[in-house]
């Protein structure tokens, strides 16, 4: 939160920034506020309420929208389908707003939409249909691997094997992403639907479960308890159990905040704590926080960029009108 504090600080004492800029093009306040967010993230609690309250600060419409992205999956992680929508849709329609033809959809929002309506509401005609909106938008690699395997799976929910086949042959043409592994399975899944050749089957499952995806039953009935993959993805998944119980066990503060809908927030995050400011008076020093900004800006990536005009993201809708 003290990040928070200081995006404030750097927004005030900088040039103004254009809200509908490009991601990029916040300024060292963007670069403030997403080392906020990656930190938000990495918390052992209270990381839902702790990006509610960082994405009051968020200056840019593009910034604003991958906070809500990060909302929406924690959201989503605790079940909340509903809510977990309501966040990627406000993702999706910031960058809506900016009426940037070659960027029209927050593109992980609009995949998780699709996820949601595949695994959430059983409707894999939705899950297409959100997945269409993206498929010839510029995106990263890894997102369009993890695109093509839930078009895979929903064309697979609806007994279109061949498809189903085709989306996941073209994602294991992509570069190798953390998704290519769901790739690999899904495939193996498909091919065993359609009767393949069982060598071919099996690869695909032990390449999945090579790149670390942890055992199910479908791999180990097809690959025996005895396979080399399957026992390296048994023992891996063991000591990752192990080590979620050992930080759970050192961790003081209990699980993750739940929460509602998207809308609840806090009033401020800059109430007075007079105790616990002077004790940490320094590591929270909005100041000290704006130098290491500055000393990891770079206008070349998207943690920085071009400073432009306005500083508030109030101003959207009246720029929209205009």
């Amino acid at each position: 939160l003290a990040y928070g504090n200081a995006t404030r600080v750097a927004i005030v004492q900088g040039e103004p920034v254009d809200p509908l800029v490009k991601a990029g093009g916040g300024g060292i306040a963007e670069n403030i506020l997403r080392r906020a967010v990656k930190i938000a993230k990495s918390a052992p609690s209270q990381r839902l309420e702790t990006l509610r309250i960082l994405s009051t600060h968020a200056h840019t419409a593009a910034l604003a929208s991958d906070i809500y992205y990060e909302i929406g999956l924690e959201i989503s992680s605790s079940g909340d389908v509903s809510s977990a929508k309501e966040a990627f849709a406000i993702a999706s329609q910031f960058i809506t707003t900016r009426n940037d033809e070659e960027s029209r959809f927050h593109i992980g929002s609009i995949i998780e939409l699709g996820r949601l309506a595949l695994e959430g509401e059983n409707d894999a005609n939705k899950a297409i249909e959100y997945m269409n909106k993206a498929k010839d938008a510029h995106m990263e690699d890894g997102d369009h691997v993890k695109l093509l395997v839930l078009v895979g799976r929903a064309h697979m929910a609806l007994g279109e094997i061949e498809v189903a086949i085709s989306e996941l042959t073209r994602a294991l043409s992509l570069p190798e992403s953390t998704d290519t592994q769901n790739a690999h399975y899904e495939l193996a899944i498909a091919l065993s639907k359609n009767n393949a050749d069982k060598h071919e089957v099996d690869l695909h499952f032990e390449k999945a479960l090579d790149l670390g995806m942890d055992p199910t039953a479908e791999a180990i009935e097809a690959l025996g308890e005895r396979n080399m993959s399957v026992m390296r993805a048994l023992n891996r998944q063991y000591y990752k159990q192990f080590n979620n119980q050992a930080d759970s066990g050192r961790s003081s503060e209990g699980g993750i905040l739940s929460g509602g809908g998207v809308g609840s927030q806090s009033s401020s995050i800059f109430a007075s704590q007079q105790a616990s400011e002077d004790d940490s008076a320094q590591q929270s020093d909005p100041l000290s926080l704006l130098e290491q900004g500055a000393s990891a800006y770079d206008a070349n990536n998207v943690m920085g960029g071009a400073v432009e005009a306005e500083s508030n993201l109030s101003n959207l809708s009246n720029r929209q009108a205009k």
